[in-house]
């Protein structure tokens, strides 16, 4: 294991994003209610999509079974891609939408009520920022920002505009994981005493040898406000999306966002002061294309003494598996309390007494917000303008245990974090990475 040292008009106060973390941080335990504003449209929630690679391809496929969503507008530089993605909405409800080379154009469309981002990591929130500043509710794809400003940014934009944000790590929709949570919630385990979090590694590799733009690619427009580099054949793939650091911080933020989100679902304890994190990882390939961490083991100890240990799947396999032998999964999070554990991963879950797991609904009154249809609550939530099942503000507390981790890791040393003042307080310095270099005149915050 190698140790490694190494779109804003207006900003808003310290105070004011204090107060808007602290009053929405808790896990919610009321029923859905509407929020201000009725405004309930009776015709269908008109969907422009943005990005649809792999990814974006299937949460449009997802959405197209909303039956009170239409899909109306796509957007992507490939031109390849977004005329394959409009035969698919076209054949699927015989609707012609419209295409669009540039989300800026697509965002002017007036008759586009919400958007959906998939887009490679570093636009999500440049996106997501012209988006809500254009009057667009957002669903945007795990991870969150490219740095911790623009998380930020991200947040105080949603509360200035009032626009419903929903966070697209999908598991929130998932019937027990919500159970799992409650359990937690509710006192079966006991008082909450460690936490265990992880998941799968990224890699190292990438060819940086150039090659001619592909045709039909608007490759600027592609880069963006990352740094302009030569195009070359994994640069443009999902690979460079996720393990380029011009791009993404890897599978650290861009898969253990999954985990990190069902820790954050069922617990508060990131709030209420410093965190301490330390931890290594291993950078395979640093000079080259893929360039982030590809494995990591992480410390992170919340101010109320409450221990979380952040791994890498390689790290995970042998202390899970003693207690998930049989169930043993490549992500997950597990919640030990006085009185025994509960295991939750996308595809299993366990837990220290399987008859926990068989109860519909555990005794206590602390109950989340859920929705059994991920792509139809953020439906809803536009048309009724009510509360996102997977909200911007818990989306800013998962993400920044992965930028935080990630800077343990590159310091070699310990970091200190104080949520409430949005800010590093050990060792100081890294306040300066909180942003990220913007190529041109991309806005990013």
């Amino acid at each position: 294991m190698k140790k490694t040292s190494q779109l804003s008009r207006r900003r808003f106060a310290g105070g004011l994003l204090q107060a808007a973390l602290l009053a929405a941080t808790a896990p919610q335990f009321v029923p859905l209610r509407l929020l201000a504003g009725d405004n309930t449209p009776s015709k269908k929630i008109q969907l422009g999509h943005i990005g649809v690679g792999n990814q974006g391809t299937n949460d449009l496929r997802n959405f197209l079974t909303v039956d009170s969503a239409a899909s109306v507008a796509i957007c992507d530089p490939f031109r390849e891609r977004r005329e394959r993605a409009g035969k698919f909405v076209q054949d699927a409800q015989k609707l012609e939408p419209k295409l669009y080379n540039d989300f800026r154009d697509l965002l002017a469309d007036k008759s586009v009520d919400a958007v959906v981002i998939v887009t490679p990591d570093h636009w999500h929130v440049p996106v997501g920022l012209a988006a809500v500043r254009a009057g667009k509710d957002v669903y945007i794809e795990k991870p969150l920002g490219h740095s911790l400003n623009q998380n930020r940014a991200m947040l105080n934009a949603c509360r200035e505009t009032g626009r419903i944000f929903q966070y697209g790590t999908q598991q929130r929709a998932q019937e027990m994981l919500k159970r799992g949570v409650e359990l937690v919630l509710n006192g079966y385990i006991g008082d909450l005493q460690r936490l265990e979090v992880w998941a799968p590694g990224g890699q190292g590799g990438g060819s940086l040898a150039e090659i001619p733009v592909p045709a039909g690619l608007d490759y600027d427009l592609y880069i963006g406000p990352a740094p302009m580099r030569p195009c070359t054949k994994d640069r443009i793939t999902n690979a460079g999306s996720w393990y380029c650091a011009d791009y993404a911080l890897g599978f650290i933020a861009g898969w253990g966002a999954h985990p990190l989100d069902i820790a954050i679902w069922a617990m508060d304890s990131d709030t209420k002061g410093p965190i301490t994190f330390s931890g290594t990882g291993n950078f395979p390939t640093p000079t080259g294309l893929f360039n982030t961490c590809a494995t990591w083991d992480v410390q992170i100890k919340f101010s109320d003494g409450l221990p979380m240990h952040f791994m890498s799947t390689n790290f995970a396999e042998p202390i899970v598996k003693k207690y998930r032998p049989d169930t043993w999964q490549a992500d997950g999070t597990t919640f030990f309390g006085t009185k025994g554990w509960v295991s939750l991963s996308r595809n299993g879950v366990a837990a220290s007494n399987p008859d926990w797991l068989k109860l519909k609904k555990c005794e206590g009154t602390k109950r989340v917000l859920y929705r059994n249809h991920y792509y139809k609550a953020f439906v809803d939530s536009v048309r009724e303008r009510s509360a996102s099942i997977a909200p911007i503000q818990d989306a800013v507390r998962s993400d920044a245990l992965s930028h935080l981790s990630l800077m343990a890791i590159k310091t070699g040393g310990e970091v200190i974090w104080d949520p409430a003042a949005y800010k590093i307080t050990s060792p100081g310095s890294l306040n300066d990475q909180m942003h990220c270099d913007v190529r041109g005149n991309w806005q990013q915050s």
